[in-house]
């Protein structure tokens, strides 16, 4: 994007500031390549974690596969999920950096500065954030998927770390058990966490960790008896 700002006219006031974000930003094309970047870690994280779970249950870490549509399905669709996401947040946040800079007049060194803000915001304290919470949340589908291929696990346990870190939402999950494939909740559903305050699930369905970003949580198996 900065590389671009050379051969396209910064905005005035006059011009529409949405028109000009996407002369600079092709966001489509974006969101496809950081989907295709994003592609091969999330699948090497469910490679990793579905070997470690059937470890858990006693099992050859080898028996866990990854070359079967459940795993295909979930790594594309969630790099394509998790890209679209990012790119949007970035777009709402340029647009509002913009528009304040253009109403107070700013030139273009004033602009290109708010724009170098926005994207190191997003290549530091963002990426973190969003690396840990979608690895969370493909370690859980990992865990899952390891164990309905294990055939040796009924369900599973929300294992929450009991520390002074312990989040409002994350305390209560501790301990609850549902079956291998049972949503813990649905998406768009209200959690109220311990203190009586409530967060809205409307991501996706919540078939383990991660419940928010950086959650910290877990999932156990629960044998066949």
């Amino acid at each position: 994007m900065i590389g671009k700002l050379d051969t396209v006219p910064m905005p005035t006031k006059g011009m529409k500031r949405k028109d000009w974000l996407n002369d600079v930003v092709d966001w489509g094309e974006l969101d496809d390549e950081m989907a295709r970047a994003l592609a091969p870690i999330l699948l090497s994280v469910v490679a990793d974690i579905g070997k470690y779970a059937m470890e858990q249950v006693n099992l050859d870490p080898s028996l866990f596969t990854v070359f079967n549509q459940s795993v295909q399905d979930f790594y594309q669709s969630r790099s394509t999920k998790i890209s679209k996401d990012i790119n949007d947040e970035t777009q709402k946040q340029l647009r509002a950096e913009l528009s304040q800079g253009i109403q107070a007049g700013e030139g273009t060194y004033e602009l290109r500065a708010r724009i170098e803000k926005v994207f190191g915001a997003a290549l530091t304290y963002r990426t973190d954030r969003i690396a840990r919470t979608g690895v969370t949340g493909a370690s859980s589908f990992a865990d899952i998927e390891a164990w309905t291929q294990s055939g040796v696990v009924a369900s599973k346990e929300w294992f929450t770390a009991q520390d002074e870190r312990t989040c409002k939402y994350c305390r209560p999950m501790h301990g609850e058990v549902i079956g291998l494939k049972a949503k813990y909740f649905s998406k768009g559903d209200v959690f109220e966490g311990d203190d009586g305050k409530t967060i809205n699930l409307d991501y996706d369905g919540i078939r383990g960790p991660a419940l928010h970003a950086n959650c910290r949580c877990v999932l156990l198996p629960v044998m066949e008896s």
